[in-house]
């Protein structure tokens, strides 16, 4: 096994609510790229995505499909490859490989742990693994270092998975958002789910999300949780339309607004003081404003559709990396 020292040290991630957009952000910044914090959320289509978990368990936010995001991301600069394996996820030689494809990842490529957050790989030796901390080292789900005879013994998270993280090339930004906006349209309006599933995703995931809270038992914590991702990514979308939209300002100005009202409603759903059924009125009123604005994004994308047809645009500047 190749263990010779990997140093990221310059790596951080920032404290967002999403850990794997996060993730990627410190990925992209250590490769220099210039993205503020909505353009992620939105040119990614991460924005519309929202997943709840059959007893609102603080899971919702983590077990989804994230590869259209991936695609999105790759038009942005940055390339989301997952470490795969021939072996049982839950065996000893699974976790052997997993360590042996990351201690083989050159310095130009960052790892990427998924455990119970997304953190990425600061630092290898020839021992232990060591982590960014996007919340600081107080919180408990995330892993400061894990050693590799814990590691390969299951001892932390016997399912753990991993990616890296490598630039690619930036498309132009108006295709990248048209891209994009296409995205979140299907992420709004998918409805399908497996009968073996957990997980409501899509429109499904907003009706179910609020019949629960009516029903009165659910996870609180997960609850919570679900709120502060959720409204966090409709809150960074709503800042991008605002004041990084580059079509009709009057569109831009439409989707905010909306995208900001769904984020309050899903806030307001977790004051302490309120019902289980005035939880779920809010995220209902959510519900509303979001079936209003798949109409919005559809428009939005028509708008981009002739634009990129009449116009001809140059490759983005922000794909140059600064450490060259």
């Amino acid at each position: 096994m190749n263990t010779t020292n990997n140093l990221h040290f310059g790596l951080a991630q920032p404290s967002w609510n999403s850990t794997y957009l996060s993730a990627v952000a410190g990925a992209a910044h250590y490769f220099g790229l210039k993205y503020s914090a909505p353009s992620f959320f939105v040119e990614s289509g991460y924005f519309a995505a929202i997943n709840i978990q059959s007893d609102l368990k603080p899971c919702g936010p983590y077990c989804w499909n994230h590869s259209p995001i991936a695609q999105n991301l790759e038009s942005m600069g940055i390339r989301v490859n997952w470490l795969h394996s021939p072996f049982d996820c839950q065996s000893s030689d699974y976790r052997k490989h997993m360590l042996e494809q990351i201690c083989s990842c050159d310095a130009d490529t960052v790892v990427c742990m998924v455990g119970l957050e997304f953190q990425l790989l600061r630092h290898r030796d020839e021992t232990k693994l060591s982590f960014t901390l996007p919340w600081g080292p107080e919180v408990p789900t995330c892993v400061h270092e894990l050693s590799f005879v814990d590691l390969l013994a299951g001892n932390y998270f016997p399912g753990l998975a991993w990616f890296t993280l490598t630039p690619s090339t930036a498309i132009p930004q108006r295709t990248r958002v048209r891209n994009s906006i296409g995205c979140a349209v299907e992420l709004t309006m998918q409805s399908k789910r497996s009968e073996v599933s957990e997980y409501y995703f899509g429109s499904n995931a907003w009706e179910h999300w609020a019949t629960k809270l009516e029903s009165g038992t659910y996870d609180k914590h997960g609850h919570w949780w679900s709120s502060m991702v959720w409204s966090e990514a409709r809150q960074q979308a709503a800042e991008y339309f605002r004041t990084e939209w580059i079509g009709p300002t009057e569109i831009g100005k439409e989707l905010s607004t909306k995208l900001a009202d769904i984020s309050s409603s899903i806030i307001e759903s977790t004051t302490k003081e309120i019902s289980d059924s005035e939880r779920a009125e809010f995220i209902r009123q959510a519900q509303a404003v979001n079936a209003e604005l798949c109409q919005h994004l559809e428009t939005c994308r028509h708008f981009l559709n002739a634009d990129i047809q009449n116009s001809t645009e140059p490759s983005d500047a922000r794909t140059t990396d600064s450490r060259t």
